[in-house]
């Protein structure tokens, strides 16, 4: 998901046309300026001087995690003169190769074989993360998280909520130790707005006066915004009386109403089913579009021909979407043979449209077929002609759902947890180790040989939990 967001940034810090589809709670998140997060994306090109201690820094603030070798998306490695990093809106990573402090050559490259694949002029960084934030920014967003837990702490012990402030005392100091000393990285989204009070929503990341917006059932958008505005503060309220976070944390969703407001504009086309009333939305013109689901077939080739032979007597234009190239070629050569002007593009690239009469078989695929009277157009699906072929469900085993951790300052020394792949053990404790001059919080678990093991925390990008075998308690 992360990658998939990123890619959508890109897309817009690079000002390219195309076409984005979210969801109405997805603009209601507080998110980083684009501006800023355009600013944070570093370029390197040929012939360019590079220091390498900094280059350490940059990285590890943009997200990426320093590995002995790269042979994931977020990571990077640094050894002696080769920098290789892999980014998260590359397919494959790249290798940046220096001489002296200058650099020779880009160029990406097989992360299994180590092969080059291609060479570069210039390669842009962005950020593995979506939660990215400057030193200043870290260090004035602490200021404000210890003043308001000192507040807050005194409020609770006011009221007597003696457990309540001595949790969110302990949860809001891991945190702001964590930014101190650097290891802290992910997570603070949950605390944006101390970091940076100047957020957007997602929807200011689209220049004003030149964006399409098409609102998919505008009633339903309006309720799912109200229900997710509704769930989101009855848990935050509890979770606030409870001392799990701060005041300032119930204000990081933009309410429903309000992303709905911004939504209309002279630029904004509402598409409903039926016609109805929308209360709060101004309506200045509506258009009614009359569009059909088409036939299902079931591999009745008569049926088809004859859909076909009459769509070709009224000038339609019709497109037939085929899984493979070369079973539209097939099937454009079968329908030839019904005096029916069906052709198959060759493949070269260049674009092809349907004429009135002609029947355009290609290959693609969409969910299911339709057909447009007004404009005389017929899309049908591979499925829609033969069915689709229905795959046996395997069904899944039913594993227990333990009670989930919001903090780890839950969990008190002895207590008994279970881990995904490892199972029932006792907690331990979270102890610091240092790894490639970074130190980060790895969590200790006992289990019932005596042995202990370490496992990073589970909110950190990893693709599994791999313990590290270390010597037996001696308690």
């Amino acid at each position: 998901m992360t990658r998939q967001r990123i890619a959508v940034w890109r897309h817009l810090m690079e000002e390219e046309e195309g076409v984005v589809v979210t969801t109405l709670d997805g603009l209601m998140d507080h998110l980083l300026p684009l501006v800023f997060l355009k600013q944070q994306a570093v370029t390197v090109e040929n012939g360019q001087v590079m220091d390498l201690d900094e280059w350490k820094e940059r990285l590890t603030a943009l997200g990426y995690e320093r590995t002995a070798q790269v042979d994931g998306m977020g990571q990077f490695s640094i050894r002696g003169g080769i920098v290789d990093i892999f980014p998260l809106t590359e397919e494959v990573p790249v290798r940046i190769e220096l001489w002296d402090d200058e650099v020779d050559s880009i160029r990406s490259f097989d992360p299994e074989s180590q092969r080059s694949v291609e060479q570069l002029e210039k390669i842009t960084i962005y950020p593995a993360a979506e939660t990215i934030l400057t030193k200043k920014q870290l260090e004035a967003g602490r200021e404000r998280l210890e003043k308001e837990e000192k507040e807050y702490e005194a409020a609770l012990r006011a009221k007597h909520q003696i457990e309540e402030a001595s949790r969110i005392r302990g949860i809001i100091k891991e945190l702001t130790e964590g930014i101190t000393q650097g290891w802290k990285q992910d997570g603070l989204d949950a605390y944006i707005r101390y970091f940076c009070p100047e957020t957007v929503s997602f929807l200011d990341y689209f220049p004003a006066g030149d964006t399409l917006i098409c609102l998919d059932e505008p009633a339903r958008l309006k309720d799912k915004g109200e229900t997710v505005e509704q769930e989101f503060r009855e848990s935050m309220i509890h979770r606030l009386e409870k001392g799990y976070l701060l005041p300032g944390q119930t204000e990081l969703l933009y309410a429903g109403a309000q992303v709905l407001a911004k939504l209309q504009s002279p630029y904004t086309v509402m598409l409903t089913g039926l016609d109805q009333k929308l209360p709060g939305m101004k309506v200045k013109e509506k258009f009614s579009f009359d569009v059909r689901n088409v036939n299902s077939y079931q591999n009745s080739f008569d049926m088809l021909i004859s859909d076909l032979t009459r769509w070709k007597k009224e000038g339609y234009r019709v497109v037939l979407l085929s899984a493979s190239r070369t079973r539209a070629s097939r099937l454009a050569s079968d329908l030839r043979e019904y005096d029916l002007r069906a052709y198959c593009p060759d493949g070269t690239g260049e674009e092809h449209k349907a004429a009135p009469g002609e029947i355009l078989v290609t290959y693609g695929n969409i969910h299911r077929g339709f057909e447009y009277p007004l404009i005389k157009y017929v899309i049908i699906t591979e499925g829609d002609m033969f069915g689709t072929e229905k795959k046996k469900k395997r069904r899944k085993k039913s594993n227990y759902q333990g009670k989930a951790i919001q903090s780890f300052s839950e969990l008190a020394v002895g207590d008994y947890v279970v881990h995904e792949e490892h199972g029932l053990g006792i907690y331990k404790g979270i102890e610091k180790v240092e790894r490639d001059k970074v130190i980060k919080d790895y969590i200790k678990i006992e289990y019932g040989d005596g042995e202990i093991c370490i496992f990073r925390p589970p909110d950190w990008k990893v693709s599994r939990n791999t313990p590290v075998q270390m010597p037996k308690s001696r308690n």
